[in-house]
């Protein structure tokens, strides 16, 4: 990335009355969290174990085989922290910015961070829940059976993360609001995503207002919305960059 670009990007956050921060995997990937597609993307990790990823994390999949669903293979990692991404954002809204989050991942560290306007469209892992009961439950409060499916103590229903399966649809209310924040704001930065995903990536075609800045490793296809900056590198690095001007 380029001074300049910085200098740009500095400029429109300063001017700009509403922030719409629309992100991805990669905005987390600085946190040590894998990305989907990279070559060691989660994804790409399932496909070199024959793996489908639409399929083995479907709510199909869930249902017809939970003790393949939640006894898969798992890189042990430690607990992420926010990186110098979530850290700026909470920042500029702690200051007094209007920044609103629209993220596609389900880690939380947004709101670690101290942000305090996140919309998740994909869900989180923060709670859990009953599919046969509805009842929720932190994840330190998941029994599992001898086959180390979480069940529900009270009807031994499948106690799954809140989050969005293959094959479901993202919470309706979510949806409606990430789509009003885009249209409401002036400047969104569109961050650590490949914009591959739906219904995601059509969202951000809700836009009407000034400018549009992508923060990302590599190009992307932003369908008919025009990019006023294109910054090419990592999102945390790139916005640590901001308190050096």
């Amino acid at each position: 990335m380029k001074h300049y670009e910085i200098e740009q990007l500095k400029m429109y956050i300063e001017e700009a009355r509403i922030i719409a921060f629309f992100g991805g995997a990669g905005v987390s990937t600085e946190s040590g969290l894998p990305d989907y597609r990279s070559k060691d993307g989660r994804y790409t990790q399932m496909e070199e174990q024959d793996l489908d990823p639409k399929k083995v994390m479907s709510r199909k999949y869930l249902t017809e085989h939970p003790k393949a669903f939640f006894n898969r293979p798992r890189r042990n990692q430690k607990e992420p922290i926010p990186n110098d991404a979530h850290r700026m954002l909470a920042e500029m809204e702690q200051s007094g910015k209007d920044v609103r989050v629209i993220t596609q991942n389900v880690d939380g560290l947004h709101q670690k961070a101290g942000h305090r306007f996140v919309l998740e469209l994909h869900g989180h892992h923060r709670t859990w829940y009953c599919m046969a009961c509805g009842r929720e439950y932190l994840p330190e409060e998941v029994k599992k059976d001898q086959d180390q499916i979480p069940r529900c103590p009270i009807d031994q229903g499948i106690v799954r993360p809140s989050v969005v399966l293959f094959g479901e649809n993202p919470n309706k209310e979510v949806v409606q609001k990430s789509k009003e924040t885009i249209r409401a704001s002036d400047l969104m930065i569109i961050a650590g995503t490949s914009l591959s995903v739906n219904p995601a990536r059509h969202y951000i075609q809700q836009f009407q207002g000034k400018r549009v800045v992508v923060i990302n490793d590599e190009k992307i296809d932003t369908g008919n919305l025009d990019v006023d900056l294109y910054i090419e590198g990592k999102v945390g690095e790139t916005l640590a960059k901001l308190e050096t001007i």
